[in-house]
């Protein structure tokens, strides 16, 4: 990898997006179901501090991106993908049904206090060539404000970033309000 592509900014980004979640699952002890992912994670975890982390980094985002199958999934293929790594049971896509925005919220509030694990979601965002779509991101919390997680904590770009929570939930209800987290 280029040093241009290790800085490259990586936010929005399904593949590395859900590499980072899967390893914050495997780092918790929560393993998938492939062992070429298990594999990846694994090779990061081992990593001494001289190691290759962006390598090691984009490793994982390969085989996530193999397990996906596709360049330009949907959300139902996200979550078959994330079911058949976690089974059923540890797989849900509810963070957004209730209907009232401050219910959703105190959902997610729950969530986070009884999990304390991100959860991934896709939003409507701008990005910085002036064009708008969707953006899958990492919600480490919702507060007032929503810290969204860096999306590729493996190279030397801080992608972290806060929304005002206004703002977030009306970026969520544009894209239909999908998530995925670790039930």
């Amino acid at each position: 990898m280029s040093a241009a592509e290790s800085t490259e900014l990586k936010s929005g980004n399904l593949g590395i997006t859900l590499s980072t979640w899967v390893f914050i699952l495997f780092n918790g002890g929560t393993q998938a179901d492939d062992a070429s992912i298990v594999a990846a994670c694994q090779a990061i975890s081992d990593a001494g501090e001289d190691a290759e982390l962006d390598v090691l980094g984009q490793a994982l985002v390969d085989v996530v991106l193999a397990a996906l199958g596709t360049d330009e999934p949907d959300m139902a293929a996200v979550t078959a993908m994330a079911v058949k790594l976690y089974g059923a049971d540890n797989v849900a896509t509810d963070l957004g049904e209730p209907a009232d925005r401050a219910e959703r919220a105190r959902s997610i509030r729950r969530y986070q206090f009884g999990r304390n694990l991100p959860w991934v979601a896709r939003i409507i965002d701008r990005f910085p060539d002036g064009t708008v779509g969707p953006h899958w991101v990492m919600v480490e919390e919702l507060t007032e404000s929503v810290k969204v997680m860096d999306p590729y904590p493996w190279d030397d770009v801080d992608e972290q970033y806060d929304i005002p929570l206004g703002d977030f939930m009306v970026k969520w209800e544009l894209a239909g309000l999908e998530s995925l987290r670790f039930a």
